[in-house]
């Protein structure tokens, strides 16, 4: 795929990039669209015996919602941790348009599944499917390597961060509407004709409507993408090592290595905001729960507005080293503004005070994470950048896994301030590793080999 000129993308180039963004906006809005709504969903069906036996192995009487409901989303990081270096190796080998089209249909697919689970168990499989299918990240990620050069390979990278921050935004609101009383009378069910097809349909219409729209990716991959990884680079792939091999050989990266720990290290600590934002907001600070999702409103835009045009100006200028050491130091130092907000602004306007933490933790945050998957990519060779973003992904997955079981631990046994304290921690100590590897992880990287 050739570009129309050094440095820029060509049309059909452009036309990749906009799918892939969308393939990774819709993914993202579809898990936004059921994630509110996922407490609800678990209580149509009864609890099998099997997760009542799990419950008691955990040391609780029987399974209530919050363990179903963490049950549901444990399976689907778990499968998105497992299979992103997967699809990405196997991009690596067949191209990344294969591998897109496939993971959009089987998106397609586990949302019809999700619709009309006749039971838990079947709905916990479909979510499992789903993270399966959600490991395209890696190859979405690998696509905007291709395509971009090194020097704007920040920007293509924050394109996926917008995506994210965009799908945050619109997710949970379209899915707030799609489970509304109105609509769904508008649609023919009410609870006070049908409760229980009512809130069947609570469940199936948001899926049926998430369905639609990987459907649509999945039809734009097939017509309108063009392959980003040329048939030399493919052929020229050397024989597969097993995963944990390969693995091993990144860690010794002089570059990589370092970088996928401080990736590592710097997802583990945000997740504890993550996990524990919206119960600190509810306890600590007895915000309702529209008042709450302004805020997340007010960080996904951020996230947007840093990633989708600011951040490729800041990269070029300064580089994207210089660009995520501010991320580090800035996310820090919001992670402890948002936990010590009530000892910080004494008689300042509460609400007033959160929005400013949270346009903090959306901007910084939106420096740090395309600018390592940036540094990292740079320092892969261009017939290895499936495969390594696959293992950038999963050790963001693996963050995400521990990261909220630690931080609801430290909440309720420490306080709700603790787990952004050791979450700000946790962060600087990834800024600490970042700078002692500064100057192998600033030098250039080693060429790309000559394809055979």
């Amino acid at each position: 795929m050739a570009d129309a000129a050094p440095g820029k993308l060509s049309p059909e180039q452009k036309r990749g990039v906009f799918v892939v963004w969308l393939i990774i906006f819709i993914d993202l809005m579809g898990f936004g669209i059921v994630l509110p709504s996922l407490p609800y969903f678990v209580r149509i069906f009864e609890v099998p015996d099997w997760a009542n036996a799990f419950a008691r192995a955990i040391g609780l009487d029987r399974s209530r919602g919050g363990v179903l409901v963490g049950m549901i989303l444990t399976a689907y990081s778990l499968c998105q941790f497992i299979f992103a270096p997967i699809w990405g190796r196997l991009s690596d080998k067949v191209g990344r348009r294969p591998i897109l089209a496939l993971s959009t249909s089987g998106f397609a697919a586990t949302w019809v599944m999700f619709a009309f689970a006749p039971g838990f168990t079947l709905l916990l499989v479909s979510r499992a499917l789903a993270g399966v299918c959600a490991a395209n990240i890696s190859t979405a990620q690998a696509y905007m390597a291709d395509v971009f050069p090194p020097e704007r390979r920040a920007k293509g990278m924050g394109l996926i961060g917008m995506a994210f921050g965009l799908g945050f935004v619109f997710g949970p609101a379209i899915g707030g509407a799609l489970v509304s009383q109105t609509l769904l009378g508008w649609l023919g069910y009410s609870p006070d004709i049908d409760v229980e097809a009512f809130h069947r349909a609570q469940l199936m219409v948001p899926s049926l409507f998430a369905a639609g729209l990987s459907a649509t990716s999945f039809i734009l991959t097939l017509t309108i993408m063009r392959e980003s990884l040329s048939k030399e680079l493919r052929a020229g792939l050397g024989p597969r090592k097993s995963r944990m091999a390969q693995f091993a050989q990144a860690l010794t990266r002089p570059a990589i290595g370092p970088m996928l720990i401080v990736y590592l290290i710097v997802t583990l600590g945000f997740a504890q905001l993550e996990s524990m934002f919206t119960q600190f907001n509810a306890d600590f600070l007895q915000l309702s729960a529209s008042a709450n999702a302004w805020v997340f409103v007010v960080i996904g835009l951020t996230l947007a507005f840093v990633q989708g045009g600011l951040i490729g100006r800041l990269a070029k200028r300064f580089g994207s080293a210089k660009v995520l050491l501010v991320g580090l130091t800035g996310l820090a130092g919001a992670m402890f503004l948002f936990g010590f907000q009530k000892e910080l602004n004494p008689g300042v306007n509460s609400y007033a005070w959160l929005i400013i933490c949270a346009m903090l933790i959306g901007g910084t945050n939106a420096l740090v994470n395309p600018n390592v998957l940036a540094i990292i990519s740079s320092h892969a060779r261009a017939d290895e950048q499936g495969g390594t973003m696959g293992f950038t992904a999963s050790a963001a997955t693996l963050g995400r896994i521990i990261g909220p079981i630690l931080g609801g631990y430290i909440y309720d046994r420490f306080g709700p301030e603790q787990p952004f304290a050791v979450g700000g921690v946790l962060i600087a100590l990834g800024l600490l590793l970042f700078l002692a590897r500064w100057r192998v992880i600033t030098h250039p990287a080693e060429p790309a080999p000559s394809p055979a």
